[in-house]
């Protein structure tokens, strides 16, 4: 068995090759969408938005845990790997039916009749995406995350080569709804083709009694963090119009794209380094501490960056019709440092077959989400993004303390983890806000966003390598060795 040294080289590199393929992909979609944004409006994507909320809970309810499930039990894919699939179809078919049904009443709640057939074309993308996720749990298992890069990577590029001529036609939001749908298409084709898998299904009765409890327990886990990270478009797409989701899905995209996307990826390497590794608590705290930190050196920065220079960045990126984004970009940028805390806890409890703890920790997230969304929703856009900051801050509170009990990990993993980020990014940040609002401000916002960008993280890695020695010398001695 590797030791947490060797672990977590193999979290850290896979984590990079995840976050690279979850870029290449985001960055391709985001390139596609701010394409679309000069030709669409921001109520065309606000309409979209409500469509790929169905399909996401579509898609939770359909695979109900069975990907995690063949992460979990690595050791025994071939055999999980049929009847996974074979729950997926038979999930897919039923959600899909469900949301076919019941996308008038959804069109009718969210006050934009346009928006049923939208949500019926993508309800039928459930059945071709439930299949897609078995095919990467097996890639996960193995950690191929080259291979998942490349899927991801082939699935972003389709969305635009459909999307963008779509638009250019005068699709509206069809073009990007389309767009997606031969993206998952061509995602379902690669998945299979990488994973080397003899398709066969199965319910065999012995592995459904061993991975559906457990599958459910994730399914449980998903829905609920799905709602938590959707309540937000559900709120916003009811109570304010939707040009104004348009700007907030287009804000929170951005934050995505860089902090969360980090979260999502270091998740996609930690869980499965974790699962099946008979560690003591203490190496699996080790372990996770090592993971933290290289995730809060890198998040802290962006996050940072992200708030001070988000109007540059929507300005330049985006152009002016879109400036309703960048007040809650402000905000989202912090909700995302403070939940990417918080967030990889979930991979401890998962890992060690206690996911129960994170869907208990999720349901009360959500209790206490709906009121304050609902009240934020009050003071529009930037009151939304607000109670997204406070959530995030009382739901990473109440997860550290209750992984303090239950795993061993205590809060004085994450002080070590973000003392020397937060004091490098303060003045990095204070840097970039001058040259932003004083000594640039009448110039372009372009200028402004390469100039804080290149100034802020000079000075934060230059401050960073000073502080945490121990984490660069390494970085450092590894890239002399590769040359």
């Amino acid at each position: 068995m590797p030791g947490p040294h060797s672990a977590s080289r193999h979290i850290a590199s896979g984590t990079a090759v995840s976050y690279l393929g979850f870029f290449l992909g985001k960055i391709i979609v985001f390139l596609n969408t701010v394409v679309l944004a000069r030709i669409l409006l921001p109520e065309h994507f606000g309409l979209v938005a409500i469509g790929l909320l169905v399909l996401a809970v579509s898609e939770t309810l359909a695979e109900a845990g069975t990907g995690a499930a063949i992460v979990w039990r690595k050791g025994e894919i071939m055999s999980i790997a049929p009847v996974a699939l074979a729950v997926g179809l038979i999930g897919g078919g039923v959600t899909a039916l469900g949301s076919i049904l019941l996308a008038p009443a959804i069109a009718a709640y969210f006050g934009a009749p346009e928006v049923e057939p939208i949500i019926q074309v993508l309800s039928l993308a459930a059945l071709i995406s439930t299949p897609t996720s078995v095919f990467m749990a097996i890639l996960q298992s193995r950690m191929e995350f080259g291979r998942r890069l490349v899927t991801d990577a082939s699935k972003a590029l389709t969305k635009g080569l459909v999307g963008i001529p779509l638009a250019y036609l005068g699709a509206e939001a069809w073009s990007i709804v389309l767009g997606h749908f031969a993206g998952i298409a061509v995602g379902l084709v690669l998945s299979w083709w990488f994973s080397r898998w003899a398709v066969r299904l199965s319910l065999h009765p012995d592995i459904l009694r061993q991975i559906v409890p457990y599958g459910l327990q994730i399914a449980s886990v998903a829905l609920v963090g799905l709602a938590i990270r959707r309540l937000d478009v559900a709120i916003v797409g009811a109570q304010l119009t939707t040009a104004e989701l348009g700007y907030y899905t287009m804000a929170f995209s951005l934050i995505e794209l860089s902090i969360m996307g980090l979260c999502w990826s270091a998740s996609q390497a930690l869980f499965p380094a974790l699962s099946g590794s008979g560690r003591t608590r203490e190496e699996m705290a080790a372990l996770f501490a090592r993971g933290l930190s290289l995730l809060m050196a890198v998040t802290f920065p962006l996050a940072f960056g992200i708030a001070v220079l988000a109007e540059p960045i929507v300005l330049t990126l985006l152009g002016e019709k879109w400036r309703g984004a960048i007040a809650p970009m402000h905000m989202l940028a912090f909700y995302a440092l403070i939940y990417s805390a918080g967030f990889n806890l979930g991979d401890v409890y998962k890992a060690t077959g206690h996911p129960g703890i994170l869907t208990a920790i999720n349901v009360m997230n959500l209790i206490i989400a709906v009121p304050l969304l609902i009240l934020g929703a009050r003071g529009g856009l930037t009151g939304i993004a607000l109670a997204q900051v406070g959530i995030a801050l009382a739901m990473t509170t109440v997860n550290w303390v209750v992984a303090s009990h239950r795993s061993g990990i205590g809060a004085g993993v994450l002080v070590r983890s973000v003392w020397a980020p937060l004091v490098a990014a303060a003045p990095a940040s204070a840097l970039c806000l001058t040259l932003d609002r004083l000594l640039l401000a009448g110039c372009s916002p372009m200028l402004r966003l390469a100039a804080g960008s290149v100034a802020g993280a000079a000075l934060y890695a230059l401050l960073f390598g000073l502080l945490r020695r121990d984490m660069v010398q390494p970085l450092l001695a590894t890239i002399r060795k590769g040359r």
